[in-house]
């Protein structure tokens, strides 16, 4: 039994906006955080593309074999008005349910998603996918999961840390350093994986016991500020750890899939074939308006139907 997680949030909801803008003037008026720091507070990081329902036909069509779909949202108002909120399929989990109270709220996704293994009634074997993974074609489940265990690329580079990171701009990477350095503890050699912003095969029960090993040093790295911060760590370190634990068998769950950075001059035809693909939102998108049209097309023309997840 296979579950999938899914984060997702509404920037439109006024009372989520004001307490963003609160807690960014806050952190900015500390020392705790810069306003330049895109990471934390580019518009890229929130929003909104209208493209949530695709997802969901993508899963409902591609991967029959999908349990349960567990939509993360910070609160009720998040809750798309489309949505079958009674689904037998679906279960919304609001923060306050799997989130350490002392971190919330939180605007940060690094903390929101390291975290989900407090999700009650979450399947041991379970798939983490952001709202900009969509599965556009067929999926199979050993894909991801063959005998109880994930399926992850065995991507090893040589051991390092990642360097020139004196820009704002380089905060995520001052939080794959810092997540490396985690992994050394549990290592008996050190190596190192390659990163890969796609879907991710998990278990539940391997990373409730990363989290109590560590639970003051990991909550002590999110609650440094509510937003994207150089001192957090990354949830993907959950993956090299089922790598470096021998917990994971190796395979390739992206022989067919892909990663697209959006802007208006994208040829989506060109991934209509693919069978996951993260179109991601960056600060180098030109013409925001032009693109949303376009991938909405796009996963219309691939999903011209609506899902039963749909009112």
């Amino acid at each position: 039994m296979v579950d999938i997680v899914i984060t997702y949030l509404n920037e439109r909801d006024e009372k989520w906006q004001k307490d963003f803008y609160y807690w960014k003037e806050k952190e900015i008026a500390t020392g705790k955080n810069r306003q330049s720091n895109r990471q934390a507070f580019g518009e890229e990081r929130t929003r909104e593309w209208d493209t949530l329902k695709y997802w969901f036909r993508g899963i409902e069509k591609n991967c029959p074999w999908i349990n349960k779909v567990f939509l993360v949202v910070q609160n009720e108002r998040h809750v798309p008005n489309w949505l079958k909120k009674d689904h037998p399929k679906l279960r919304i989990v609001y923060h306050d349910e799997f989130i350490p109270s002392e971190l919330l709220p939180t605007f940060n996704a690094m903390t929101i998603c390291m975290y989900i293994s407090n999700i009650k009634d979450l399947s041991e074997e379970y798939i983490y996918s952001d709202d900009d993974f969509y599965f556009l074609n067929p999926i199979k489940e050993d894909k991801f999961f063959k005998e109880g265990k994930p399926v992850h690329l065995e991507n090893r580079i040589p051991y390092g840390l990642y360097k020139n990171l004196t820009s704002t701009d380089k905060v995520f990477y001052h939080i794959l350093n810092n997540s490396l350095i985690f992994e050394t503890k549990y290592m008996k050699k050190k190596v190192r994986y390659g990163f890969y912003h796609l879907p991710e095969a998990r278990l539940k029960s391997f990373e409730e016991k990363i989290l109590n090993e560590n639970k003051q040093e990991i909550l002590k790295r999110q609650s440094y500020s509510k937003f994207r911060h150089k001192a957090n760590l990354s949830p993907s370190m959950f993956s090299d750890l089922l790598k470096i634990c021998h917990k994971s068998i190796e395979g390739n769950p992206y022989d067919n899939s892909s990663y697209c950075n959006l802007d208006s001059s994208v040829n989506f035809e060109k991934y209509k074939d693919k069978d996951i693909v993260c179109f991601n939102d960056t600060e180098r998108l030109d013409d925001y308006n032009k693109t949303k049209e376009k991938l909405i097309e796009f996963l219309k023309s691939k999903f011209p139907e609506k899902s039963s997840f749909e009112l």
